[in-house]
């Protein structure tokens, strides 16, 4: 359990308190955003305002949780020096030595897998709706820009600006979605959270395992990773917009 399962909390002690504050902020904020998606989308308003809550919370209170789905075992070559004494004069001499590196891909629950489950569920609601091609450009193109405005950075991992997925996948929803707004939400936020995963994450996975990191985890962040962060700009960005054109 141990091995598969690995808790990590995304800040320091000093910065608990901010943190808190800030996690509570998201919170009520994703509660509101996520029960009135759901409630578009076909889920009656009562049950929409608990599992709204329920996804928030759940984001929020998984988001310490990894799951670790793969493990790389490598040999690497660490240089260092032997020491030899000879009629008691030290001699120096250079060796190398090989040992095992451990390296582990993680998946955060909190800050992937809720967001991306949520994203699917809306992905049978486009379909549904006869909407799968425009879903599927819009997802494209997002995970395109994502790849390129992302950058993986050794040490932290893949820096991009959670502004950047939901400002593309918005403007090209209303685009291909021009006759058909009412679906741009849902859109918007599964192209943002999936694109931000395919082209962010998985598409940087070899630049990142590269510098052989002991733990790397998509999502890790938690509700403040670029992956829950971008979905819900969506949201918001999406029903301000939608707000001067319904």
């Amino acid at each position: 359990m141990g091995d598969r399962v690995v808790i990590m909390l995304p800040f320091r002690t000093i910065l608990l308190p901010f943190y808190a504050f800030m996690g509570l902020l998201l919170f009520l904020f994703a509660w509101g955003y996520f029960g009135e998606l759901l409630a578009q989308y076909g889920i009656p308003s009562y049950l929409a305002f608990f599992l709204g809550f329920y996804v928030s919370a759940l984001s929020l209170i998984l988001s310490p949780v990894n799951v670790v789905v793969h493990e790389r075992r490598t040999k690497i070559a660490v240089p260092s020096v032997d020491v030899v004494y000879v009629l008691g004069i030290p001699y120096y001499i250079p060796t190398v030595r090989v040992v095992e590196n451990k390296s582990r891909v993680a998946v955060n629950l909190g800050g992937a897998v809720v967001p991306v489950t949520l994203s699917l569920w809306l992905l049978t609601v486009v379909t549904n709706r006869g909407a799968l091609p425009e879903a599927l450009i819009v997802l494209s193109l997002t995970s395109v820009v994502s790849y390129f405005a992302s950058k993986a950075v050794p040490g932290v991992g893949v820096v991009m600006s959670p502004v950047v997925p939901p400002l593309v996948s918005i403007v090209v929803s209303l685009v291909v979605l021009g006759m058909n707004p009412y679906l741009v939400p849902a859109v918007s936020y599964l192209s943002s959270v999936l694109g931000s995963l395919i082209g962010a994450d998985i598409l940087h996975l070899k630049d990142l395992e590269k510098t052989n990191p002991p733990l790397l985890s998509i999502g890790g962040a938690g509700t403040f990773d670029g992956i829950f962060t971008s979905g819900l700009l969506s949201l918001f960005f999406s029903y301000f917009l939608l707000s001067f054109f319904l």
